[in-house]
């Protein structure tokens, strides 16, 4: 029988030791590593589901019109001498806002001033040719004939008379062409005209838009058009100023719907005296469609989407429970609930995205 020798045991059983005396101390613990045995669950706050009155209210968006847009052509073709206006500058009715080259039409009035001229020196001696033989032919020194002759040469000049007045009057017409004009009081837009570029008749230069009064254009489904009438207040609002609302009329509902949408387009009219209001920008309106009601709702921080779906958690016995809901219409911080919430249901706020049906919950108060 061999020897027990201590010898090869005695550097294990240091080691074993030396190990749980580490372990005792916390040396070889991850510092990352901390098992919480306090405050378990997640900490949340709560609301009851609760009541208020609030107007019913159509909700629609759309994009601002201008009272009449007027699209600035030329009438006949040339060359751009000038562009006397730039975008978005206010102008009036008859204001000459692009001048085309006038060195031909000025020549051209000219020469139609110097053949009224001849025409209307031909026509008086023709008059009194006339009125000589006239004479003449009350003292039956002429014939009948002689006289008709003269009186058809007098009508030839008063003709060609006429004709050199409408060719001249032609002439001046196209001279005033050449200076493109407003045609309504207005906001300059869309200039397109450069100095030089050469245009045809027709050829579309810039627009004037009238601001003054402008129409939130919306569309109206038909299940909503029973709730909407013509004069019924609206309040309109935009992006670009925030907390400012715009007061409007309901003026005009397209009789027919949209062949694409099926939809009712709608006009609203907006006073626009300061020009804050721009053709184009997008809105937002609320008309409102009958008296307040009573409505239950939550905070909207208490409402989560998943899917297209909406849910809500409610504290119930240190847990959080999940209920699928139905929401309405936004009401300041709040949100309507149509179904899936009792009143007086407590309602979780915080932390929402956190939990899972069933989680342990602490209840901040």
């Amino acid at each position: 029988m061999k020897k027990f020798n201590y010898k090869y045991w005695i550097i294990p059983v240091i080691l074993f030791v030396g190990m749980i005396i580490l372990f005792r101390n916390g040396v070889l613990y991850s510092k990352d590593i901390k098992i919480e045995t306090d405050n378990v669950g997640v900490s949340v706050r709560v609301i009851e589901a609760q009541y208020v009155n609030a107007v019913p209210q159509l909700k629609l968006s759309g994009s601002i019109e201008g009272k009449t847009a007027a699209t600035i052509s030329a009438k006949l073709a040339g060359r751009i001498e000038q562009v006397l206006v730039k975008q978005g500058q206010l102008v009036q009715a008859g204001q000459v806002l692009a001048k085309l080259e006038s060195v031909e039409l000025a020549n051209a009035v000219r020469t139609a001033e110097q053949a009224v001229a001849k025409a209307q020196i031909a026509y008086e001696l023709e008059v009194n040719d006339y009125e000589r033989y006239k004479t003449l032919y009350a003292q039956h020194a002429i014939a009948k004939q002689s006289l008709d002759s003269y009186d058809a040469k007098l009508r030839t000049a008063q003709a060609e008379l006429a004709s050199a007045i409408a060719s001249q009057s032609s002439a001046e017409q196209q001279y005033e062409y050449g200076n493109i004009t407003a045609p309504v009081d207005g906001v300059v837009a869309n200039v397109t005209a450069t100095v030089g570029q050469v245009v045809a008749s027709g050829t579309s230069l810039m627009s004037v838009q009238d601001i003054s009064e402008v129409y939130a254009i919306v569309n109206i489904e038909q299940k909503d058009l029973g709730k909407v009438t013509i004069g019924q207040k609206a309040e309109v609002t935009v992006d670009t100023y925030e907390n400012k609302v715009f007061p409007g009329i309901l003026d005009t509902i397209n009789p027919e719907a949209g062949s694409a949408n099926r939809m009712f387009s709608t006009k609203i009219k907006i006073d626009n005296a300061g020009g804050l209001l721009k053709t184009g920008m997008f809105i937002k309106t609320q008309l409102s469609t009958g008296a307040a009601v009573q409505v239950l709702t939550v905070p909207q921080s208490a409402v989560i989407q998943k899917q297209g779906l909406y849910y809500t958690f409610t504290a119930e016995t240190n847990k959080a429970v999940r209920h699928q809901i139905e929401i309405g219409d936004v009401i300041g911080d709040t949100i309507q609930i149509k179904t899936g919430l009792e009143p007086g249901a407590k309602v979780i706020t915080s932390n929402v995205n956190k939990l899972k049906n069933g989680d342990l919950i602490r209840i901040e108060e």
